[in-house]
């Protein structure tokens, strides 16, 4: 079963969450959403995945970990680019700044394996209102597509002309860099985060 970073799970036994601290809010967002999303640190022995539950608000969020017998249906960010899931958006909810540029965002990305994450990724697979008029739209990209500097570059200024602000994740064998820092800066190294935490490493375009 490979399971990656970003991935939301739907818990099939909420037994199978283990954490350090129960809280009221996470049993509270657990029974009403019953999904978690897979955060980036070394798999327990027995195969426990680690994964953070949302609460409603932007400061509730609880790092867990859920055994394999506890995992349901996994989607990826992929998946939800590939199905084009904003288009089954409530109407309500489609006129939010993100949701507005999913379209443009799309056409954009014809040619790269991409998919959204955060808020939006968690809305747009649970159904569950988590986006807000002043959120970012955060992305995912898969290293696997092989571009250079000059095109990501070009594709970050392209999203800047768009009305809601775009964070993107460049996805590797070994971590993620964030593409912004690598454009803004052209440094000669910069921090590839990993399942054991930030490193800096010489530039991924050099």
């Amino acid at each position: 079963m490979v399971i990656r970073p970003h991935d939301l799970i739907e818990v099939s036994d909420l037994s199978y969450l283990v954490m350090d601290e129960e809280r009221e809010w996470v049993t509270t967002s657990l029974l009403r959403t019953p999904f978690v999303v897979v955060r980036r640190a070394e798999r327990y022995q027995d195969g426990s995945v680690p994964v953070g539950i949302r609460g409603a608000q932007r400061n509730q969020r609880e790092p867990a970990f859920l055994a394999p017998q506890g995992i349901g249906r996994i989607i990826s960010p992929y998946e939800i680019a590939e199905n084009r899931m904003w288009k089954v958006v409530p109407a309500e909810r489609q006129a939010l700044p993100v949701l507005r540029i999913m379209d443009q965002v799309a056409e954009l990305m014809t040619n790269w394996r991409w998919g959204p994450t955060g808020s939006a990724g968690f809305e747009l697979v649970t159904g569950t209102p988590s986006l807000k008029e002043t959120s970012d739209l955060d992305l995912v990209i898969d290293w696997e597509c092989h571009f250079n500097f000059e095109t990501a570059a070009n594709l970050l200024y392209e999203f800047d002309q768009l009305e809601a602000r775009i964070d993107i994740q460049v996805e590797c064998a070994e971590g993620a860099y964030i593409l912004r820092e690598i454009i803004d800066s052209r440094a000669e190294t910069v921090v590839l985060r990993t399942p054991l935490g930030p490193k800096l490493v010489r530039s991924p375009w050099r």
